[in-house]
């Protein structure tokens, strides 16, 4: 292709970037993450497999791609690169259980992690660990740095456009690229092909009763992202500035709404990706503080679910979109509509006293105790609570059939940044995770893949790590 010649735009910059990072430049706190995000992904794309209602339908997808060279790792089925990073995204994104950006709530591994694993595995990259690394950097950062530049135009109600997705054919052709060694060029072409593809809005993945939007986004920009990285490999081109152009991804589909500035300051120096969070129980962020402030209130004076009367939400705009339509939320049709609910959520965390991945699937949602509380739980919406540049905090009201009221505010729940879950956390929740799926895996062998992510940049069997994922 042509020499890096192009304009010093945004989009340069970025791919300039990601072209040049290697691991051995990415610093401590930031590699330490990306190890954390990497095991906390594939522990919960195995889980979800197993408790995702559209595990089938994803099974029967993967078959009608033929073989190919890249794992799913659930199930050990051989697919091509990019069915492969597809499937594993969706069972990645089966729980809503993956690390996200706390404002604007942009998704962040599990929408370019599994392209980058699948085309590193199909190409039989040398050092594989080490280029892992790199590309978790990379598509992070500008996963993070995307959203950052939507959020001085974030409104404090549920957006239109599905930044994540968006975002992630963007981060995932970066990813790839990284893998690959695209020079600065290349990689730009694999930024523009990714905006060719990129699309998504909130309908099939909020507002849709019955749709799998909701698992399936985070597959559809890992295959566009590795699409984009093997036709710029092939040597097809889209130069410009895909990103901060005129016609470029912010203008068209956030216009007016955006800065470019934090898509570059202090790239390289500064990682915004470091202010994600990662959850400790499955569903919506935030559906979190509200779970936590029942939990605490139901702890902390010794109730059980036959002591409650009723129970009142009392939420802002966000927390209203996941508690309206009412009788949806407490009684969800499935299991993306049960992880889009406060009220079911609550429900679940007060009747069995957490929220789990084995909770979303019809059989919970069947549970005539969580239907009787979830009916219980009314809310109430105040627009004070609205809070630009965070979650909104859960506050929760419980009255008990001996008249007695207590009320509790979680302002930040655990996982967000000011609460973090350390590596060590992450390693109990895969721990867990693995179990669910796969009951019969010997605590020497979870060790053995917790050891191995923790030392990633030596890993040097991309092909019989992943295979250790699904084995029996």
């Amino acid at each position: 292709m042509q020499r890096d010649d192009t304009p010093s735009h945004v989009s340069t910059q970025l791919a300039r970037f990601a072209a040049a990072l290697t691991a051995r430049d990415v610093p401590d706190a930031v590699v330490r993450q990306c190890k954390q995000a990497l095991l906390d992904l594939l522990g919960i794309a195995l889980a979800g497999e197993r408790a995702g209602e559209a595990a089938r339908a994803l099974e029967c997808y993967a078959a009608q791609g033929g073989d190919g060279p890249a794992l799913i790792w659930a199930t050990g089925r051989r697919a091509s690169p990019g069915v492969a990073a597809f499937v594993n995204a969706a069972h990645a994104r089966v729980l809503d259980y993956d690390d996200i950006i706390d404002y604007p709530q942009v998704h962040v591994t599990v929408c370019f992690a599994p392209a980058a694993i699948a085309v590193a595995q199909a190409a039989r990259v040398d050092r594989p660990g080490e280029r892992l690394l790199a590309a978790l950097a990379v598509g992070s950062e500008i996963q993070a740095r995307l959203a950052a530049a939507i959020a001085p135009g974030f409104g404090s109600g549920l957006p239109v456009m599905l930044a994540s997705q968006l975002f992630g054919y963007v981060s995932a052709a970066a990813a790839c690229g990284s893998v690959l060694g695209f020079d600065p060029t290349r990689m730009l072409s694999a930024l523009g092909l990714s905006q060719m593809q990129a699309a998504g809005t909130e309908e099939m993945v909020v507002h849709a009763a019955q749709s799998d939007g909701k698992i399936l986004y985070a597959g559809l920009c890992n295959q566009g992202g590795v699409q984009s990285a093997m036709m710029s490999l092939a040597g097809l081109a889209a130069l410009g500035d895909p990103l901060g152009g005129r016609a470029g991804l912010l203008n068209a589909c956030f216009p007016g709404a955006f800065e470019l500035a934090p898509l570059t300051d202090g790239l390289g120096s500064r990682y915004e990706a470091l202010r994600r969070c990662f959850k400790p129980q499955p569903g919506t962020l935030v559906s979190h503080p509200f779970c936590e402030a029942a939990l605490n209130l139901v702890r902390r004076y010794g109730l059980s679910a036959a002591d409650i009367a009723w129970v009142r939400l009392h939420v802002g705009p966000w927390g209203r979109a996941m508690c309206e339509p009412l009788d949806v939320r407490r009684r969800p049709p499935s299991a993306s509509a049960a992880m889009n609910s406060i009220p079911y959520a609550v429900a679940t965390a007060l009747v069995k006293g957490s929220v789990g991945v084995g909770d979303f699937n019809a059989e919970a949602r069947a549970d005539e105790a969580v239907l009787r509380m979830a009916a219980r739980i009314e809310h109430d919406v105040d627009p004070e609570l609205a809070a630009p540049g965070a979650v909104e905090p859960g506050i929760v009201t419980l009255r008990c059939h001996d008249g007695s009221v207590y009320r509790e505010r979680v302002e930040v729940a655990r996982g967000q940044p000011a609460r973090p879950l350390s590596f060590e956390d992450t390693a109990d929740k895969f721990t867990r995770n693995v179990a669910f799926a796969r009951p019969e895996m010997s605590a020497g062998a979870i060790d053995g893949l917790v050891a191995a992510v923790r030392d990633l940049e030596c890993l040097g069997d991309l092909d019989r790590f992943l295979q250790l994922l699904s084995a029996s």
